[in-house]
């Protein structure tokens, strides 16, 4: 979604190929590709290319077999099947080519003789984490990292040895003013996967139908926790919980929305809370460091919960829906924060920036 924002803004500027490291079924992609963007396949097996998640997903589920194969398939991938890989990305380009890479696992597969940048999207601690510090080693290094917030790129300065520049995520949408009260409607877009916690989501949910606290929640999105998150649903009676997959323009459901909960364990700088605000909605979200303290500015644009407790965030929407006058007033300076993701304003800086750098090659 990230990549395919960005992307969009760019089309018209330079020839763009993407990559994708899993198989794509070019049918099921809900965002418009835009005309002339080619899209290369090189092969990558799908379940490698986030496998400290897949792996993790395989132990929680007790499936230790394919754990321990899904290992092993890793291991020789990083260590002899990525050159494999290497090669038919340099088929796929040429030395006056700039390749961006959004993922510190694709890293590994970067060819030496080509211009690699890293376009790093998660939070300081994904940098950081045991996984990531020995793909960083076996890895290529990068001739410069972008980062999505000036907190994350101060946190790891010290170990960051390649030039680097911030550049915020922008927002598709245009910004819109929305202060009207649509009876405690909560809205989350979201993969239903494990890093973005929709079972916390649900819990919440539950939180607030202990209280009889009146609200509707709609969950956009679809994934491999669906099912598990439908059979909650159904166990715990909420009737107030909607799962809606397939829409494609969510600005007007963004719109009729009160407020948008986040409940991710890791991110960088999230769409979905830029688009959210870019329509007056003011977020509720789990405190995961540098991306929540960059974003979140307190009672102006929303709030950080401190806990991955859903009786913490309940409490916090409950006393915002509970004050119609505070929540009317959170919707305007929300809007008013949300100037700082103009499209216009980010697509000029990715311009001079991809302009200077291929000037240099």
């Amino acid at each position: 979604m990230v990549t395919l924002q960005i992307i969009g803004l760019l089309a018209k500027e330079y020839e763009i190929h993407i990559i994708p490291f899993a198989p794509v079924d070019k049918s099921k992609i809900i965002y418009n590709i835009p005309e002339g963007v080619i899209i290369d396949d090189i092969g990558f097996p799908k379940e490698v290319s986030q496998f400290d998640m897949n792996f993790a997903n395989k132990i929680k589920e007790k499936h230790y077999l394919k754990a321990l194969g899904l290992l092993f398939k890793t291991i020789h991938i990083y260590t002899f099947g990525r050159y494999k890989y290497k090669r038919r990305i340099s088929k796929l380009t040429t030395k006056k080519d700039i390749i961006i890479i959004a993922s510190t696992e694709i890293m590994l597969c970067a060819p030496n003789d080509r211009y690699v940048i890293h376009h790093f999207h998660f939070n300081s601690n994904m940098y950081n984490n045991p996984f990531s510090r020995l793909l960083h080693l076996i890895s290529r290094k990068p001739d410069k990292v972008i980062f999505l917030t000036e907190a994350t790129r101060d946190i790891l300065k010290d170990k960051v040895h390649a030039p680097s520049a911030v550049m915020l995520n922008p927002c598709r949408f245009k910004r819109e003013e929305h202060y009207d009260y649509h009876n405690n409607t909560l809205i989350t877009v979201c993969r239903f996967e494990l890093q973005k916690d929709p079972l916390l989501l649900l819990r919440i949910a539950k939180e607030l139908d202990n209280r009889k606290f009146n609200y509707t929640y709609n969950i956009y999105g679809t994934g491999s926790l669906k099912e598990k998150m439908l059979a909650y649903i159904k166990e715990n009676n909420l009737k107030n919980v909607h799962l809606i997959e397939g829409i494609q323009d969510l600005a007007p459901y963004y719109a009729k929305s009160d407020l948008y909960i986040m409940a991710s364990k890791f991110e960088g700088l999230p769409l979905t809370c830029i688009e959210a605000n870019s329509l007056s909605i003011p977020l509720v979200w789990v405190d995961i460091g540098d991306p929540t303290s960059s974003f979140i500015i307190e009672d102006k644009n929303g709030y950080i919960i401190h806990s991955r407790e859903p009786k913490e965030f309940a409490d916090k929407i409950i006393e915002v829906l509970s004050n119609k006058e505070k929540l009317e007033s959170l919707k305007k300076s929300t809007y008013e924060t949300s100037k700082r993701f103009d499209e216009e304003e980010i697509k000029s800086k990715w311009v001079s920036f991809l302009d200077e750098t291929f000037n240099s090659l």
